[in-house]
């Protein structure tokens, strides 16, 4: 499981730009993106079936040699790497996106190991076709713009490609590293753009526009030949040209060589090579597309995915954004934890809750979720443990915050008792009851949590009364969710507080969480039945009878990824990590529901959330320490003092003019 052998697609990315689908075939880059405020969505733009967004060739007589046995991997777990050889002439590529810049870098390298093709001719390059262009907010939509394709009249010799409405709103541009010959094609027309002629090629929604930058030369023995692509995205022309230009001042070589050493000064460590790759390639992949850098105005955002493939692409929910993200950015920098801290009691609080809104915070998908609600709560106490960095308590946006989550908290209490209702599980499906068992377990944390928060700032008032109410959650639970079972007492799923209830367990919330939590023991009798019942035949979900044994499985039959995170986070353990070493996921990437027979990805693909929850809880169950790089050291006042001052929120890494 998990072999470089088995992959269909790499993927890399950096702030702005996301590449999610590179073909391990042929190096061929089926798409990228990036997020726009404009739209409050993510922005694809797509090659065709025949002709990938970009790729690279080496033609000898006519032949290419990536279109024969090409072996892919990742370099520092993120970096895709390619190689391929044939009758003596051996060729790389290497395609990677430069922390902090707009755009992305794709090097190819050709050598010549045999006298006998001294003479030859070789054409070799990067070549492409941009053909759709897509508006993702959950469902992909094409766009009705126009692609103008032509040779820079600002930059000799760059092709760019131009999409308009009424007037420019982004663009690409392609700068070798060397002057070398450079032509568009396609569209409306049938001509060849070589040079800046004052005509652009006019291609409109669905439409291919082609381009190539290649080089013909004859090899020497021993020669080794790079030929580098800088890719700039920007506003319009000018500012795409000057994203590709400023890549290749920083120099390809240096580039890489500084996002190779960030990667591995960050990479978790572990023994056992499969496990590794497992838990650094989500952990990566989590921190580069659940968040991002806006293309048009440059505004930090938070998403549950990057990709169109998934289903909730640029859509946020607090629960995926605060509770299985934000565990796995902290493994990586918490620098850049505290700023999605920031995001989420800023721009998401006013609908905090909701089941999914936009990267602006506005509702996408209406409906309260008890746990989204909980989820900010959970994370800023995460963070705090952690870091120790109290700073952020003293921030009024973040006290705001904790106060506007108490108010809507308190607005779904049961007049009497102390529960609180909800309108859907924290799957999104609809509650049968208005009462959700991991739900209210959750309120009884985060009230635990908001006393250990306000005990740090010396609010003891307010400690004692979350504390207080905390414990009124805890004895109401045990009095009205546990219920008879076909295995002794258990928590129910849900309950009405009239005597109706229902047996059941929800994978994204799920009862067997109590003791990750902290609500009971694993030795509880109730838990341990509840968790007996979820792992049996009495369970209508559990997927037993193939291959790949989960506790739950969907309408299709497939496994849910997230039950098998459950087991890692309790004490079962050593299933779950047989289930994930048999198991090829999306490509070695975190995605919904699995396939119990073939072992690969059924639903939800490219699931950034989830995969960072999939490393954390992977970290944590072989009790793996944080690498040192992710720790952002705290300087602080001495202890007696309240108020401790806040970290730099500019950057976590001063910009430098050169690398």
């Amino acid at each position: 499981m998990n072999s470089n052998s088995f992959m269909e697609r790499l993927s890399t990315g950096n702030e702005f730009i996301a590449v999610p689908d590179i073909s391990a075939s042929n190096a061929g880059i089926e798409r990228i993106s990036f997020m726009y405020t404009g739209f409050r969505a993510c922005i694809e733009l797509r090659g065709s079936e025949r002709w990938p967004f970009l790729q690279p060739f080496v033609e000898v007589n006519g032949r290419n040699l990536f279109d024969g046995e090409v072996e892919a991997e990742h370099i520092s777990y993120w970096i895709p790497q390619f190689r391929t050889s044939a009758n003596g002439i051996e060729a790389s590529a290497v395609i990677f996106a430069p922390l902090g810049r707009r755009g992305f870098v794709c090097t190819l390298k050709i050598r010549i190991n045999d006298p006998q093709l001294a003479s030859i001719k070789i054409k070799a390059g990067w070549r492409g076709c941009w053909q759709s262009t897509h508006h993702a907010a959950k469902l992909a939509k094409l766009m009705a713009g126009v692609k103008h394709a032509y040779i820079s009249s600002w930059q000799i010799g760059v092709p760019v490609i131009e999409y308009r409405g009424h007037t420019p709103l982004f663009a690409m541009a392609l700068v070798p590293e060397n002057v070398m010959r450079s032509k568009i094609w396609g569209g409306e027309s049938n001509i060849e753009i070589t040079e800046w002629t004052g005509e652009s090629i006019t291609a409109r929604p669905g439409e291919p526009a082609y381009y190539e930058i290649a080089d013909e030369y004859t090899p020497q023995l021993g020669e080794e030949k790079i030929i580098t692509v800088y890719v700039g995205i920007g506003l319009e022309e000018v500012s795409a040209v000057a994203s590709a230009q400023e890549l290749r001042l920083q120099g390809c070589d240096r580039m890489l060589a500084g996002l190779k050493a960030w990667l591995d000064s960050r990479t978790i460590d572990c023994d056992v090579p499969n496990l590794k790759r497992l838990i650094n390639t989500n952990s990566f992949y989590n921190f580069f597309f659940s968040q991002a850098a806006t293309l048009d105005t440059e505004e930090l955002v938070s998403v549950t995915a990057r990709s169109s493939r998934n289903e909730h692409c640029a859509a946020y929910q607090d629960t995926q954004a605060m509770i299985w993200s934000f565990p796995a950015i902290l493994q990586v920098d918490w620098t850049q934890a505290r700023k999605l801290l920031i995001y989420a009691f800023t721009v998401q609080l006013p609908n905090v809750g909701y089941r999914s809104r936009y990267m602006n915070g506005i509702v996408l998908e209406p409906g309260l979720q008890l746990d989204q609600l909980c989820a900010p709560i959970k994370a800023l106490h995460l963070y705090v443990q952690l870091t120790n960095d109290l700073s952020i308590l003293f921030d009024r946006r973040v006290q705001s915050g904790v106060n506007a989550i108490q108010q809507t908290l308190a607005a779904q209490r049961h007049p009497e008792v102390a529960l609180f209702e909800t309108l859907l599980l924290p799957s999104g499906e609809p509650s049968r009851y208005p009462y959700v068992c991991y739900s209210n377990i959750l309120v009884w944390r985060i009230l635990r949590d908001i006393a250990w928060l306000y005990d740090r700032i010396r609010d003891i008032d307010r400690s004692i009364e979350a504390e207080s109410l905390a414990e009124k959650v805890k004895a109401a639970i045990m009095a009205h969710f546990v219920v008879p079972g076909p295995m002794g007492e258990m928590f129910a799923l849900g309950i009405d507080l009239r005597g109706n209830y229902e047996l059941g367990d929800d994978p994204i919330g799920s009862i067997q969480l109590a003791t990750f939590h902290g609500f009971c023991r694993p030795d509880d009798p109730v838990y341990r039945n509840t968790v007996a019942w979820i792992h049996s035949e009495h369970n209508p979900y559990f997927g037993r009878g193939s291959a790949l044994e989960a506790p739950f499985a969907s309408a299709d039959g497939s496994a849910s990824l997230v039950s098998v995170i459950n087991d890692l986070l309790t004490d079962r353990v050593e299933p779950a990590l047989d289930f994930l070493n048999r198991a090829f996921l999306d490509d070695g990437i975190a995605c919904e529901t699995i396939d119990r027979v073939t072992g690969r990805a059924a639903r939800g693909p490219a699931y950034a959330c989830l995969a960072g929850l999939l490393s954390f809880a992977l970290r944590t169950a072989l009790g793996l320490p944080v690498p040192k790089a992710a720790i952002a050291p705290q300087k602080r006042r001495p202890s007696e003092a309240l108020y401790q001052p806040p970290p730099p929120e500019a950057s976590q890494v001063t910009r430098k003019a050169r690398l």
